[in-house]
């Protein structure tokens, strides 16, 4: 009979000794996770695994994790009557990698485990309060990662000393990268007016907060910051839209000008043009350009002996003609960008200044 004892004493010795090993923490890859294929303690603990939620809990903000910050978990189980609690946790991305650094902030209470790719008990984390069990560790967050899964395992034991009567929970937690807004001005509507210009104009941005106010509204030339004119009135419709009421000095320098809004910046969103026939001479009735818009060619009626000359709107002289003897000169346009364009006549010491659209 001795004999028989010691035959099932040899038996039941690796079990005896499997439960204690995993007292002191989980053998790694029983976290539940996709990366885990799903595993948990039940391969050792009789029943099925019982599904919860927020028992992970993290400092992770609501807006979402930043790569390089490291954050605060903690995973937390509850079951009445528990004698020890263990757990494994793990993080991973939405393909079952592993992801992110864990770090260990409680050494007497939890350790490393599955290659570190995991945080579980110790020996001396497995003590309840009440029938509670709650362990702390740090992760720090890797960069190219648009969103991490927080898995964990639990095992509620009963302290009999076997594997039967044991309850195995599960629960995951789910957080996005946080992206910060780019706020930015998108579009001037209309994009552009003429000297002495009076009149509203619709400024559009994109994850602006502009509802919170807007205290400036200016216009900078884009090739002298010395030049500028502001909004009269600002009104602010909604988080992206403003109206703005603007007078364009009759003299201000023609050309592009940047729209400030506060301290962001749309870059050449506005251009001032000249205004036509600003003189007031016979220049103005007699002088004619068409067709308007153009595209290849474009002709321009003027008296003879007038000097012409074709400006784009910064200013730069794309051509200078002078008509002796025909009315109308015929001007070859093909090469021209697409744009707006100045055409100025002098004639007898008079001038006039018509636009001229480039298609």
């Amino acid at each position: 009979m001795k004999k028989v004892y010691n035959l099932l004493l040899i038996m039941a010795l690796p079990s005896i000794l499997i439960l204690y090993s995993y007292n002191s923490g989980s053998p790694g890859g029983k976290s539940g996770s996709i990366g885990d294929g799903g595993s948990t303690c039940t391969q050792c603990h009789s029943g099925s695994a019982q599904s919860q939620t927020d028992w992970i809990t993290t400092n992770i903000p609501e807006e979402g994790f930043t790569a390089g910050m490291t954050y605060t978990i903690v995973a937390t189980g509850t079951h009445d009557g528990v004698s020890k609690f263990g757990f494994e946790l793990t993080a991973e991305d939405g393909f079952g990698a592993k992801v992110g650094s864990f770090s260990i902030t409680e050494p007497s209470r939890t350790k490393f485990t599955n290659a570190n790719h995991a945080v579980t008990h110790t020996s001396g984390g497995t003590s309840v309060s009440g029938n509670l069990n709650t362990w702390s560790m740090d992760w720090t967050a890797p960069s190219d990662l648009s969103v991490v899964k927080f898995y964990a395992a639990f095992n509620a034991a009963n302290g009999n000393g076997s594997s039967t009567g044991d309850i195995i929970y599960t629960t995951s937690s789910t957080y996005d990268e946080y992206f910060a807004p780019n706020p930015m001005v998108t579009s001037v509507e209309p994009d552009h007016e003429q000297q002495g210009y009076e009149g509203e104009l619709t400024i559009t941005g994109n994850e602006t907060e502009w509802a919170s106010g807007v205290s400036d509204v200016s216009f900078v030339y884009h090739d002298d910051n010395s030049i500028t004119f502001s909004a009269s009135i600002i009104t602010v419709v909604g988080e992206e839209l403003l109206t703005v009421d603007v007078i364009i000095p009759e003299d201000i320098v023609i050309g592009v000008y940047d729209v400030h809004v506060d301290e962001l910046v749309l870059e050449n969103g506005f251009t001032v043009d000249i205004y036509d026939d600003i003189t007031d001479n016979y220049l103005a009735d007699v002088v004619s350009v068409y067709p308007n818009p153009a595209t290849d060619v474009v002709s321009i009626s003027v008296p003879n002996e007038s000097k012409i000359s074709i400006i784009d709107i910064s200013g730069r002289i794309m051509g200078q003609y002078d008509n002796d003897n025909l009315s109308v000169l015929e001007l070859d346009i093909s090469l021209f960008n697409s744009g707006l364009y100045f055409v100025k006549v002098v004639h007898n010491g008079n001038e006039s200044t018509k636009k001229l659209l480039v298609k």
